[in-house]
């Protein structure tokens, strides 16, 4: 008797025990659990403000544009005309968490973080692009000149849709 009293209370304990941390059925899924999504790292790993982005137009021998954005995980963002803008010299923005956020989702969109390095030829006389972007463990430089992809062109005009229009000041020196 004494034998077949442990025989039952050791699976009911072992049972007891597995599921005192379980959850009722009701509340089980039978998909996998869901994670937190971790915040997007805008900017580089350095703990200090990195650069997010940089947009940079080279000149040509025409009227090409020629200028240098860079924005950087804070927001403030530097501005550099250069050639045939309509602002010449240095500026400064600030720019919301938000336009970063749409630049980021656009250029994933777009694939820019799989793009080659360098869409480049023999010819010498055409302008440059150079795009940068470091975000979420990712730091992606793509030179565009000659044979560059649409998407890369694409997205291209739409950062300069949301960044030439800013509001830029120009720069104080520092004496």
């Amino acid at each position: 008797m004494k034998t077949s009293m442990i025989n039952l209370f050791i699976p009911l304990a072992a049972l007891m025990v597995a599921c005192s941390g379980s959850r009722p059925a009701s509340e089980v899924s039978s998909t996998a659990p869901e994670r937190e999504t971790p915040s997007v790292q805008y900017g580089g790993a350095s703990k200090t403000d990195s650069l997010f982005l940089s947009l940079e137009r080279t000149p040509c021998f025409g009227a090409c544009k020629a200028y240098r954005i860079e924005l950087f995980r804070s927001g403030f963002a530097t501005y550099d005309g250069r050639n045939n803008m309509e602002k010449e010299g240095k500026h400064t923005a600030r720019i919301g968490s938000d336009t970063l956020r749409v630049i980021l989702a656009r250029a994933e969109s777009l694939g820019f973080f799989s793009m080659k390095d360098k869409y480049d030829g023999e010819v010498t006389d055409l302008p440059s692009t150079y795009l940068r972007i470091a975000a979420d463990g990712k730091d992606k430089k793509v030179l565009g000149r000659v044979g560059t992809p649409q998407e890369f062109k694409a997205l291209v005009s739409y950062i300069e849709a949301l960044l030439l229009p800013v509001p830029w000041q120009p720069a104080t020196s520092k004496p």
